[in-house]
């Protein structure tokens, strides 16, 4: 019947009451403006990918301002070296090539040059500590005391065996005036007997990542797990301590992005003992990292029920058996 029909709620009133078409219109502008929202969202990624990809990819030497105390983070550049007016060009002793582009972006080279030095130059790859190793035990490089050092870093692992390998030959390290040692570079920079830094030379560090095969400089896809960055830390640690060098200037590379670069300054390389003109006294040199003993398995329970064996049965007192079974240590 008509009066037993139920009167319009108050939304529905609402919607009555608006002009025709205009629920439509609302719908529209609502999915236009998600729409747009999402293009912004997407071209906002792309744009950050292709900055990414420039400055992973790049050779060319980028400007960039000097760092001053309390401004010291700087983007990390894997192939390119940092420029600006206040910086010239390194130099590295037997080598006249140039010192950026790709030279700076291609795997590690060595050369002798005068008066006992030896530069380094391009990215420490998988492999360069066997290269430095195999340049070392030439005859031209005999005589090196000294290895210069521009470099965007590269591989750790590497970079830690050429630290040891340069302290067991009492070698010293050093970057030119205006050079550039960043990433795992500095970790080879302190192996060396005696550690120098020039004027304007930049020596950076950043947190440790995996690179993606031949995308160096790019954060791998696959994460690693905490237990393995954790790992690779303590060895970072552990070398700088072992070569006198404060471990706490991890720290800062720890704080610092891998897309980013913690540059040093002159008096901070200093108070890190990274820049050393004096070979260190032992009392600098810190301790190997622990050995772990492993533990034979714990023996099995003796039954309740077997019955013990008396003296003389098994060639030997009853007393001995004893000690076997309940696997006490010998006196040493």
């Amino acid at each position: 019947m008509i009066g037993d029909e139920t009167p319009p709620g108050r939304l529905e009133r609402v919607l009555l009451a608006l002009p025709e078409g205009s629920v439509l219109r609302l719908v529209f502008v609502a999915l236009l403006s998600v729409s747009l929202a999402i293009v912004f969202i997407d071209y906002r990624s792309m744009a950050e990918r292709a900055a990414e990809e420039e400055r992973t990819s790049r050779i060319e030497p980028m400007p960039l301002r000097p760092p001053r105390p309390g401004d010291q983070i700087r983007p990390y550049l894997p192939r390119a070296m940092p420029v600006g007016p206040d910086r010239g060009e390194p130099v590295l002793p037997g080598y006249d090539g140039p010192v950026e582009g790709e030279a700076l972006a291609a795997p590690m080279r060595f050369f002798i040059g005068p008066n006992g030095e030896a530069s380094a130059i391009g990215r420490i790859e998988f492999g360069t500590a066997e290269a430095l190793r195999t340049f070392l035990a030439t005859p031209e490089a005999a005589g090196v005391e000294t290895l210069v050092m521009h470099s965007p870093g590269g591989s750790v692992a590497d970079a830690i065996a050429m630290a040891r390998d340069l302290r067991s030959q009492d070698i010293a390290t050093r970057v030119p005036d205006d050079g550039y040692c960043a990433s795992a570079c500095p970790l080879v920079l302190a192996g060396g007997l005696t550690r120098r830094a020039g004027e304007g030379a930049w020596v950076g560090v950043h947190q440790v990542f995996a690179v993606s095969g031949s995308e160096p400089g790019l954060p791998s896809t696959v994460d690693r797990s905490i237990a393995e960055i954790q790992a690779t830390t303590a060895e970072c640690q552990s070398l700088l301590a072992e070569m006198g060098v404060d471990p706490a200037l991890w720290i800062k590379a720890m704080q610092t992005p891998a897309a980013s670069l913690y540059v040093l300054t002159p008096e901070e390389l200093v108070a890190y003992r990274l820049v050393r003109p004096l070979p260190d006294g032992p009392q600098f040199i810190g301790p190997p990292a622990p050995t772990y003993p492993t533990f034979p398995p714990a023996p099995p329970a003796v039954e309740a029920a077997e019955t013990a064996p008396t003296a003389g049965e098994a060639g030997e007192p009853a007393a001995s058996e004893a000690v076997r079974q309940t696997g006490a240590p010998s006196a040493i």
